[in-house]
């Protein structure tokens, strides 16, 4: 059984998004910030992170960078409403810090069911590996 973190700092987000993936018969461990994430994949095999990217005391973007260096296998779905900002623009850079895919809020059952699926079935996107593999200008 794959476990899957759910990170974000609104309970009410990580008991929906938790009980979504349950139905989908994952392991879900719940973690409210960017820091309790990182414990819990130090002390757990984690196959996914659902992350969201505003949090208070270590936010996505961080949290994004330290998971690639320290579990690069992990793979990281990033959401995000984007508060005052531009969900679609925090998002994109999500993807270029190394999350494996993205989906804004509200989450959707069924989209989130696919993509989780997705993601567990493919390998994490190595990075910083990728980044100094691609071609330069």
């Amino acid at each position: 059984m794959a476990i899957i973190v759910i990170v974000d700092d609104d309970p009410t987000i990580r008991l929906i998004a938790g009980e979504m993936l349950r139905h989908e018969d994952y392991a879900v461990v719940e973690a409210s910030d960017g820091d309790e994430a990182l414990g819990v994949v130090a002390i757990l095999p984690v196959d996914l992170v659902v992350l969201d990217m505003l949090m208070p005391n270590k936010d996505g973007l961080e949290t994004i960078s330290e998971l690639k260096a320290s579990h690069p296998e992990v793979r990281i779905l990033a959401i995000s409403s984007g508060g005052r900002m531009d969900s679609g623009m925090l998002l994109r850079t999500a993807l270029a810090f190394g999350a494996d895919d993205a989906l804004p809020k509200p989450l959707h059952a069924d989209t989130l069911a696919r993509t989780v699926a997705r993601l567990l079935a493919a390998p994490a996107q190595q990075w910083p590996a990728a980044r100094a593999e691609a071609p330069t200008g």
